[in-house]
């Protein structure tokens, strides 16, 4: 058996970039001589990559067409995966969430926009997760400002929490009503703000509850 070209390649399970066996390569190409001195052609390389660590397996796509080129004529490589590379893994505590829970659902397809570069699908999708959160803890108060001027009321937020998350809705608000691409910082930004609201509310909460039930009784 011939011995398996290695490759680096980003790996998602196990984080960065790792040594990747290729299993298979199928190339696709074209030409079309459009007359005795000019000649168009593309390029389509796919390699099956195995990720020497872990064993997953992942698609690349490597496309080149003679008509795009660098600056000294060169023709540029368009590199494709999939599935994508991660923007960012779930949180470890993720899973400790009910997967029929409808804010689990929101966030599963905000990873999933983030890794398949939607990012004002991303953006509205959080937007939709702190709507969600706030009607779930306080009910729906009529808009956007009242949810959150409750939430806060509510002792659920601090004054500090209530600036982020009005920065992380009008983020959202934004991309729905006036086209903003958020850029990839604004992205990070609003769903560290959002993950930690899930987290404290009902992971960090949760346990506390059940570790405060595990304590002996005051003495009278």
């Amino acid at each position: 058996m011939p011995k398996l070209q290695s490759n680096k390649a980003h790996c998602n399970a196990c984080g960065g970039s790792r040594n990747h066996r290729i299993l298979k390569k199928v190339v696709n190409s074209w030409e079309n001589e459009l007359n005795e001195h000019y000649t168009i052609w593309s390029e389509d390389e796919y390699v099956l990559l195995q990720c020497c660590g872990c064993d997953q397996v992942r698609l690349r796509q490597r496309s080149m067409f003679s008509e795009e080129t660098d600056d000294e004529g060169r023709p540029l490589v368009t590199e494709t995966y999939y599935p994508p590379a991660l923007f960012r893994p779930h949180p470890k505590w993720f899973n400790q969430l009910d997967t029929e829970w409808h804010i689990t659902i929101l966030l599963k397809e905000i990873y999933a926009a983030l890794q398949n570069s939607a990012p004002a699908l991303t953006s509205m999708g959080l937007r939709a997760v702190i709507e969600a959160i706030m009607i779930d803890k306080v009910g729906d108060n009529g808009s956007f400002a009242g949810n959150l001027n409750k939430f806060k009321s509510d002792g659920f937020i601090s004054d500090v929490q209530h600036s982020a998350l009005s920065a992380a809705l009008e983020l959202g608000h934004a991309s729905i009503h006036r086209g903003h691409i958020p850029s990839e910082f604004q992205l990070e930004i609003a769903l560290d703000i959002t993950e930690n609201i899930v987290h404290g509310l009902y992971v960090i909460g949760h346990h506390a509850q059940e570790s405060v039930k595990s304590l002996p009784p005051r003495k009278t």
